[in-house]
C-alpha cells in the first residue's frame, strides 16, 4: 500500500470507533483519581518554564491527554487524521471550557514550522505509525531547542503463545457480551505495514529517540496508572491486562 492509502485506512478505522472510544478503560479518562495520576506524571517530565508551554499532541484522538494538559494551563494543539475522533475532543473541550485546538494533520509529519513547540506528546500512537523513525525526526523538527518529546506507549503482545491465547479468549468474550468491543479494524495489508503492531518495547522506543538525536532519554514506568485502570476492567479484559506501560522522554539539543 502507498502512504496515502495507509493513512486513509487508519483514519477510517478510528472514525468508525470515535463515538465509543472513550468508553473503554485506558482510552478515555474515566475518574478523577486517574486524571490526578496523569497530572502528576506530566508534572514530573514536562520542560521547566515560568509560564504556559506550547504543546503539540500528535495523534490526539479525542484529546484525552491534550485536554488534561490544557487544564493544567498549557497551550495545546492537537492533530489527527480522524475527524471523527477530533469531533469528540472538540465537544469535550467546549463542554469543559478548555482552549485545546484540534486540527487535521498527519502525526508523522506535523504541518508546522521548525521550532514551534516546547513539547510534543502522544499516547498510544507509536504502535500505529508506518514510519516511526521519520515521525520522531519530524517531532524533533517542530520542537524548540531544549524542548521535549514525550511518548506514552506499551507492549501488549509479546508474541508468546500464552499471550496470544489470552488475547484471543478476551476478545472473543468481548464480541459476545459488548455492544461495541474494541478491536483493530486494520486490514492485512495495513497491519503488515506497521512495524509495532503489538506495541513497542521500552528498548525499542529508546532506540527511536536515540536515532532522532534526542538527549537525556529517560523511561518512567506507568504501571501505577495501569493498575488504577485495571480496577475498572471487566473480568475477561483482565486476562491480558498486565503489560508493560511507560512514558519515554527526550530533550532536543540546543
Amino acid at each position: 500500500m502507498d502512504d496515502k492509502s495507509l493513512k486513509s485506512e487508519i483514519a477510517d478505522s478510528w472514525n468508525a470507533e470515535a463515538d465509543y472510544y472513550d468508553s473503554h478503560v485506558s482510552h478515555g479518562i474515566q475518574t478523577g483519581e486517574e486524571k490526578k495520576l496523569w497530572i502528576e506524571a506530566f508534572e514530573a517530565v514536562l520542560p521547566a518554564g515560568n509560564g504556559p508551554l506550547d504543546i503539540l499532541d500528535v495523534g490526539c484522538g479525542t484529546g484525552a491527554m491534550g485536554l488534561i494538559l490544557s487544564g493544567m494551563g498549557h497551550n495545546v494543539t492537537g492533530i489527527d487524521l480522524s475527524e471523527g475522533m477530533m469531533n469528540i475532543g472538540r465537544r469535550k473541550a467546549k463542554d469543559t471550557g478548555l482552549s485545546m485546538v484540534f486540527q487535521s494533520g498527519d502525526a508523522e509529519n506535523p504541518p508546522f514550522e521548525d521550532g514551534t513547540f516546547d513539547c510534543v506528546i502522544n499516547r498510544h500512537l507509536l504502535w500505529t505509525l508506518p514510519n516511526p523513525d521519520a515521525a520522531l525526526g519530524n517531532w524533533c523538527r517542530v520542537l524548540k531547542a531544549g524542548g521535549k518529546v514525550l511518548v506514552i506507549d506499551g507492549l501488549w503482545d509479546d508474541g508468546k503463545l500464552s499471550t496470544k491465547t489470552k488475547r484471543k479468549i478476551s476478545r472473543t468474550i468481548a464480541k459476545i457480551v459488548e455492544k461495541h468491543p474494541h478491536e483493530s479494524r486494520y486490514g492485512e495489508d495495513l497491519s503488515s505495514s506497521l512495524p509495532n503492531l503489538g506495541g513497542v518495547p521500552e528498548e525499542k522506543a529508546k532506540e527511536y529517540f536515540s536515532k532522532a538525536g534526542l538527549a537525556e532519554i529517560s523511561v518512567k514506568s506507568l504501571a501505577h496508572i495501569r493498575e488504577n485502570q485495571k480496577k475498572r476492567l471487566n473480568w475477561y479484559e483482565k486476562l491480558n491486562a498486565s503489560w508493560s506501560y511507560y512514558l519515554v522522554s527526550g530533550v532536543k539539543r540546543g
